[in-house]
């Protein structure tokens, strides 16, 4: 899976999610546990490959640059566009928490939180100060970090219309003109239609411009799989008017958490033991 489907996924949770939470909702343990071990395994991966990306522009020579660069930035992109997600799941959380007079998801969603807000800061930093960057790739990833920062605040206003969640975006002050615009528009604006234009927006925004191969495509989908399976799969047919491709999509995931589910309930499948294996087969490019 792609980090650009987390930019979807994050727009149907800010768009459903804030109504879902307000009823009978139930959580699965389970789901955000592995939720927890397959961001940790990821953050692991971004700090192995930023480390080794970091020794190696200080042993290169001027001709290696671009190679490790390249080899780098779908790395970078992943840590800059899933950190939307990140962000809104960590939201959501709280507001499923504040609503149930519980401390349940919150710790588990801000412990990841912490440790993507580490990993985009020393991102960032070998941005700034890397040796060997050129502007053709230093421009376009800059464009990408703007980008994520405005989608950020912007899906947080539809929880903050609700609940104060304004810490966890890039601009407080633009996450609370966004919450009140949309606390403006109830009753106004459906929120199927709300979540079709936002999923287009999203398509056409972090489409073409990443690079085509995701750098942990294993732990994007198992991230995905365990946010969608920890609220219950009610959460995810609150929307009736949805694009086909995100229809197919939110069927194979449903299919998938479900089976999550059931792996984690079995004593015969050792879920940690297989996310340490897959971590240790980690390879890097020259």
């Amino acid at each position: 899976m792609h980090a650009r489907e987390h930019v979807q996924l994050a727009a149907y949770l800010a768009v459903h999610a804030p109504a879902y939470l307000r009823g009978n909702v139930t959580y699965s343990p389970t789901a955000l546990e592995h939720y927890w071990i397959s961001s940790k395994c990821r953050l692991d991966r971004w700090g192995i490959r930023l480390k080794t990306h970091a020794q190696l522009l200080e042993s290169g020579t001027a001709m290696d640059f671009p190679r490790f660069w390249n080899a780098a930035r779908p790395v970078i992109e992943e840590i800059l566009v899933s950190d939307i997600l990140t962000r809104v799941w960590i939201s959501v959380c709280v507001a499923h928490d504040r609503i149930q007079r519980e401390s349940i998801a919150e710790p588990v969603a801000r412990s990841v939180f912490l440790g993507h807000m580490e990993a985009r800061n020393r991102a960032l930093n070998l941005l700034l100060h890397g040796r060997g960057l050129e502007s053709t790739m230093m421009v376009p990833l800059n464009r990408l970090r703007r980008r994520t920062e405005r989608w950020t605040d912007m899906l947080l206003g539809y929880i903050a219309a609700d609940t104060d969640v304004n810490s966890f975006g890039y601009d407080q002050e633009r996450v609370r003109e966004f919450g009140n615009d949309i606390r403006g528009e109830r009753g106004t604006t459906n929120k199927n239609a709300s979540w079709t234009m936002l999923l287009e927006t999203a398509l056409e925004a972090f489409g073409s411009q990443l690079m085509s191969e995701p750098a942990n495509a294993d732990l994007n989908r198992d991230i995905a799989n365990s946010v969608m399976a920890s609220f219950g799969d009610e959460l995810l047919q609150q929307n009736t008017l949805v694009n086909p491709m995100w229809e197919s999509r939110i069927i194979h995931l449903a299919d998938d958490a479900q089976q999550l589910v059931e792996q984690l309930l079995s004593p015969e499948t050792p879920i940690i033991e297989r996310q340490r294996r897959e971590t240790l087969r980690i390879s890097f490019p020259a």
